[in-house]
């Protein structure tokens, strides 16, 4: 049996072309879609450290049930493809030269010390992969999770703890994590003394509750985009536009189910354009910005998500066929997905921006994030969500 989990962190205290960009974009915005319905609705997902994660499954897959994975991840058919697309994305999103973000992505494959692997499947793993290989007895499950989870924490797992739970090891011959961590600092700060208790609307404009809202004004990109019915903000982090969050709040009169639909004619990459061509037909605008503080953390299993995306094959055990990794009959019981965000005013007041404030507010744009909306954390240069989610559930955090 192949037991695959997968853990991924995002903390935030506020918080080149490359081939692989356009495919990790398409499967976000699917993905979140069919994982929302299992999460109803308020939802945090790393799309970025998922694909991460089912890269490794590809490596080891054959037949049709790399078919499977390779579709609904838009991979290519040449597994020595698929490698060189994972080093190129990964070099490229994960570039640690930004100041004000911290962003790392570890993989970890856990073996049972008899389930014997194909030595070339382990040096892939290693090699390819970046994987770090752990052998442990998982007879004894409360020991090897203890094990395991000492050993990502002490191997670059950092800030996560408590990854893997002894269940996780009870039917397992093996388990591939990813553990993906985001940090950033926004490049213009909201004010804490801002930040006050506001009414939360549901899409009939009733109030659902109430959030702590945070309050800015400043130079942001903005658009209003017709054919996705919604109006678009970015919120930078760090000091180089490398990674920001990109902030989707449909229109007045619009549901956000049917803003979404419209995502299958507005890609993301069309999204970015246009805050870009905005930008330059009429400069940056300063923009008076209404978000809540809000904290979001997600724990389902995807293996609902991945059919409704065409992935069958893997869960089932007379059907997959993971023949690269070991000559025993083994499935994937399991993708477990648990992601956190939290989203602040960075516990820096705002110097540049608190003096905008006083500023004439007549012809500012506003962007009142107080019914639901949906988020993603972007890698810029390759429009890679690293992270995405849907803020439909208000609480005073």
């Amino acid at each position: 049996m192949l037991h695959i989990i997968t853990f991924l962190l995002a903390a935030s205290s506020c918080l080149c072309d490359v081939e692989f960009s356009a495919r990790s974009r398409n499967f976000s915005i699917e993905l979140l879609y069919f994982t929302q319905a299992e999460a109803d609705g308020h939802v945090v997902i790393s799309p970025f450290g998922i694909w991460t994660l089912m890269t490794g499954v590809a490596l080891g897959a054959t037949g049709e049930s790399y078919k499977q994975v390779r579709r609904a991840f838009i991979l290519p058919k040449n597994p020595a493809s698929v490698v060189k697309g994972y080093r190129d994305l990964t070099k490229a999103v994960l570039d640690p030269t930004t100041n004000g973000v911290t962003l790392t992505s570890k993989n970890y494959v856990f073996l049972d010390d008899d389930f014997a692997v194909y030595p070339e499947f382990r040096r892939s793993v290693q090699n390819d992969f970046d994987a770090s290989v752990k052998v442990i007895d998982f007879n004894d499950p409360n020991s090897a999770a203890r094990i395991a989870n000492n050993y990502i924490q002490n191997s670059g797992g950092g800030r996560v703890s408590n990854v893997l739970r002894s269940e996780d090891f009870a039917e397992s011959r093996m388990i591939l994590t990813n553990v993906i961590s985001f940090k950033g600092l926004w490049t213009l700060p909201f004010n804490k003394t801002e930040t006050t208790r506001k009414p939360f609307f549901d899409e009939n404009k009733q109030i659902v509750g109430e959030v702590n809202m945070m309050y800015n004004r400043g130079p942001y990109r903005f658009s209003s985009i017709k054919d996705l019915q919604a109006f678009v903000l970015e919120l930078p982090y760090g000091n180089d536009n490398k990674y920001s969050m990109i902030i989707i709040l449909p229109h007045n009169k619009v549901k956000l189910v049917d803003m979404y639909q419209n995502f299958a004619k507005v890609s993301l990459v069309d999204i970015v354009q246009r805050l870009k061509d905005d930008e330059e037909k009429f400069g940056v605008t300063d923009v008076d910005v209404q978000i809540p503080r809000f904290k979001i953390s997600t724990n389902v299993v995807l293996n609902k998500p991945l059919n409704s995306m065409g992935v069958y094959d893997i869960f089932e055990p007379d059907l997959a066929k993971f023949e690269r990794v070991s000559q025993e009959q083994i499935f994937v019981s399991a993708i477990v997905h648990k992601a956190d965000i939290e989203v602040t005013e960075s516990g820096t007041v705002a110097s540049a921006a608190t003096s905008a404030i006083f500023a004439d507010r007549m012809s500012t744009p506003r962007f009142d994030a107080n019914k639901p909306f949906v988020y993603f954390i972007m890698e810029m240069t390759t429009n890679t969500v690293i992270f995405g989610g849907i803020y439909s559930k208000p609480t005073v955090y």
